[in-house]
């Protein structure tokens, strides 16, 4: 029988995922930056916010890129890398590096057999110049994006009866289709635009759309914050790109809001 992993002992694996991540990038060159609630945590509370309980990545392409083709060679096989592909169960357009001796049960339609513990690694691409090509690209890409939720997820919280028959119905149509299918399609796209030609870059491939669009001066160096006694790096536009995602971050949010997004099962394999 497996050893089920509490929140606590879950903060301590994923800690650990992040300073071997944080370790290899340093000793390879890699540029990468805390983001999200992690970034957060790291400004207003120097570690986890206390309701949170995951810790997310980002990276110029060109660094994913290169982080990708050389973290899994190296000699420690307790952590990976996995993407769509890698491994063709999986359905999202970012990596994600995992405990491998744990397991993560998540709540979604389509199975992961290799998912563990882990981290989210994600890529940060160009946005093509000019409000029309703009504009034609968050749509392309939001498009390729819902497209995706209906292979991997055959219900969405909150909607209503008629959407849900739909997705029901296309869920069942994708099945045959491998789960990396739409992932793929996501990112092939994305990467079109390069990063280092571009004024304005964004994650695109996941997140909060048009709000993740910051100019890439942003990243043109970087910055170690504190969290959880530890030295993790920062895009030193890091007050920029939080405000146009979250508004003053500063601010705690209502009570009622601080609870966990996550969903899932941790095990020790």
């Amino acid at each position: 029988m497996m050893k089920e992993i509490l929140i606590d002992e879950l903060k301590s694996i994923e800690l650990e995922i992040l300073q071997n991540v944080h370790d290899f990038c340093v000793q390879n060159d890699v540029n990468y930056s805390i983001c999200g609630g992690t970034l957060i945590g790291a400004i207003r509370h120097k570690g986890f916010i206390p309701w949170d309980d995951d810790i997310d990545i980002i990276m110029p392409r060109k660094d994913y890129e290169k982080f990708k083709e050389l973290y899994n060679s190296k000699e420690d096989s307790t952590y990976k890398f996995i993407d769509c592909y890698n491994n063709k169960q999986y359905f999202q357009p970012f990596g994600k590096v995992i405990n491998t001796k744990t397991k993560l049960v998540e709540t979604y339609d389509r199975p992961i057999d290799e998912m563990g513990v882990y981290i989210d690694v994600f890529p940060v691409d160009g946005i093509p110049r000019g409000a029309v090509n703009r504009e034609k690209f968050w749509q392309k890409i939001t498009k390729l994006k819902n497209l995706n939720t209906v292979i991997y997820a055959k219900k969405i919280e909150g909607e209503g009866f008629l959407k849900h028959s739909i997705r029901t119905i296309l869920f069942y149509f994708f099945r045959p289709f491998p789960a990396n299918w739409g992932a793929k399609r996501i990112s092939s796209f994305a990467k079109k635009v390069d990063f280092n030609a571009s004024e304005t870059v964004a994650s695109s491939i996941f997140g909060y759309g048009r709000k993740e669009e910051v100019e890439k001066s942003a990243f043109d160096s970087y910055v170690d914050l504190d969290f959880e006694g530890r030295k993790f790096k920062s895009l030193i536009g890091y007050d920029t790109f939080l405000k146009n995602i979250y508004g003053d971050y500063m601010q705690l949010p209502s009570v009622e809001k601080q609870v966990a997004r996550h969903e899932f099962e941790a095990y020790w394999r």
